[in-house]
């Protein structure tokens, strides 16, 4: 940052901020890392999160596509800082850190994953007695066995819950729940079922039951529990998520030297997070778009299945194209071992008693409260499968809503890090600086073992790289456009990332519905809108 400044006090909420899940306040923790004070950033970030070390690892960063500096380049690494704060904090954070006085109310928490350890530890900080059950051998749910150790290694899981259980949480894992009653029994006053999402979903078709077909989440526990794994040399893997990213690239690290994704879509409707997309092609991992299993059958000791050729139809329910077998085009090919990795189910909230919908999931009302009195649900058991940081938001949701029917006032807020006063404001700023490059294991290394892939960002790197955020929650600007000039073209919205336009209710003189500036704090003063329009409708005014 360079030039004049200003004194600023009015803020708003960024874009960054708005998106995430578990409403980090980005901007605020980026300053602290710019200035160098990482314990203060870890501070902010524990504000909202108790897993701040795994997000840093291992989440999908919704806020880096909302980031404004991507208005004019790449986004800031959001992310990669978290983890460097992390990584650099001396402990500010603990200092701060109030657990108020024991309510004497206990409350059971089942499943010990991302939102249930979440929602623990905001109960336990709000004076309740909290008992998590882990039917695993070991607590972290999700981030524990299914994302692989080059992603997310085991021990910053492992540190994580440690501060969890530190502040009072029992955990008992082995330990499964097949009834409701029993806890109730024990004294606990409210339950939190938060326990996942864990089952592969089988594929369905004929010869799925065969040796050497696996579930992908299966597939991941056993590798991620240490225990040897033998996948051959060709291996498919039938989805397009996540979990099938990482069974691909795990695959390549165990030895296969023909993995291959076979996705019954085209790669616009993955759900798998591009850039772990992007990391598998250039591990080797082939992809396959618009084929679909039919059957497998025996070939030689090995599989052969059989995929028919699809072609996209009109929109399902989730809103993508819906796939279609083309009759009478398909083809076959043969491999050791075959990965379903097309979907997930719950399997315990059956066995609980509880309301569940069609699909199998959980059914809540908005305060996340089940059919039964006192029983509360959340995290993928109610949504599905989602990220780290959608299960963690949900959990902080219940804790907030079960410290209410305890009586407590549900307000989990903590507030860890020195409050930010007047802000320094630069009048310009470098809005073009490049993203600092990430450092990483090379390709030719990193397919040969499970070591983690991205490396953490030294002081410096991680000073230079918060030194791009255009503190967008400082940062104003007045977007204004001519009602009778614009013809809905429509270009405003297409070259704008950060939500400021969309079409208006009404129609102009000519006829038109013009489009309207819904979100005007959002805009970073990039200028795109502005050139892009042809009739020239549209204004912006420089930052107050």
């Amino acid at each position: 940052m360079h030039g004049e400044t200003c004194i600023k006090t009015a803020r708003k909420t960024a874009a960054c901020q708005e998106f995430c899940p578990a409403g980090i306040d980005v901007p605020r923790y980026i300053r602290a890392i710019a200035e160098g004070r990482f314990d203060e950033s870890l501070a902010v970030i524990r504000e909202a999160i108790p897993f701040p070390s795994i997000c840093g690892y291992a989440c999908f960063a919704p806020c880096e596509n909302h980031c404004g500096k991507g208005q004019f380049t790449e986004p800031v690494a959001i992310r990669a800082l978290k983890r460097a704060a992390a990584e650099h904090d001396k402990g500010l954070w603990k200092e701060n850190l109030k657990k108020e006085p024991s309510t004497g109310k206990k409350v059971a928490v089942v499943g010990a994953g991302p939102s249930g350890l979440t929602a623990a530890y905001y109960l336990a900080l709000k004076g309740h007695d909290v008992t998590v059950f882990e039917s695993k051998a070991e607590a972290g749910g999700m981030m524990r066995w299914a994302i692989p150790e080059y992603r997310l290694p085991r021990r910053i899981v492992s540190g994580e819950i440690e501060e969890i259980k530190d502040l009072g949480v029992e955990l008992r894992t082995n330990a499964r729940v097949d009834s409701l009653t029993d806890l109730k029994r024990s004294g606990a006053k409210a339950v939190y079922v938060a326990c996942g999402a864990p089952k592969s979903i089988p594929l369905g078709i004929p010869g799925d039951n065969l040796n050497g077909i696996v579930g992908a989440i299966d597939f991941l526990e056993v590798l991620n529990s240490g225990t040897a794994l033998s996948v051959g040399k060709r291996v498919a893997v039938i989805g397009g998520g996540n979990a099938a990213i990482d069974a691909a690239r795990s695959s390549i690290r165990l030895g296969a030297t023909e993995v291959k994704i076979f996705y019954r879509r085209t790669i616009d409707e993955m759900p798998a997070y591009p850039d772990e997309i992007d990391a598998a092609v250039e591990e080797g991992v082939k992809l396959e778009f618009l084929a679909a299993p039919s059957h497998i059958e025996k070939h030689d000791g090995a599989l052969r299945v059989v995929f028919n050729c699809i072609e996209l139809g009109p929109p399902d329910k989730s809103g993508r194209p819906q796939p279609i077998c083309k009759s009478g085009y398909d083809y076959s090919e043969v491999f050791d071992t075959v990965i379903s990795a097309i979907g997930q189910e719950i399997g315990q909230g059956q066995a609980l008693d509880i309301s569940t919908g069609e699909r199998g999931f959980i059914n809540v009302d908005t305060r996340l409260s089940t059919d039964i009195e006192g029983v509360f649900a959340g995290g993928d058991a109610v949504t599905g499968p989602s990220s780290i940081i959608e299960a963690i938001a949900q959990g902080k949701t219940a804790a907030s809503y079960i410290d209410q029917y305890l009586g407590g006032d549900g307000n989990i807020a903590a507030a860890l890090a020195p409050v930010e006063t007047d802000i320094a404001l630069s009048f310009y700023m470098d809005v073009n600086s490049p993203r600092v490059e990430i450092p990483s294991v090379p390709t030719g290394i990193r397919i040969n073992n499970f070591d983690v892939v991205e490396k953490t960002l030294n002081p410096y790197m991680a000073r230079k790289e918060a030194d791009r955020c255009l503190w967008c929650d400082y940062r104003q600007f007045a977007v204004e456009l001519d009602f009778e000039a614009c013809k809905e073209c429509g270009y405003c919205r297409e070259v704008c990332h950060m939500n400021v336009f969309d079409q208006g209710d009404g129609f102009n003189a000519k006829g038109y519905r013009p489009f309207v500036a819904t979100n005007p704090q959002n805009c970073v003063g990039c200028m795109k809108c502005f050139y892009s329009c042809p009739d020239f409708c549209i204004e912006i005014k420089g930052a107050e």
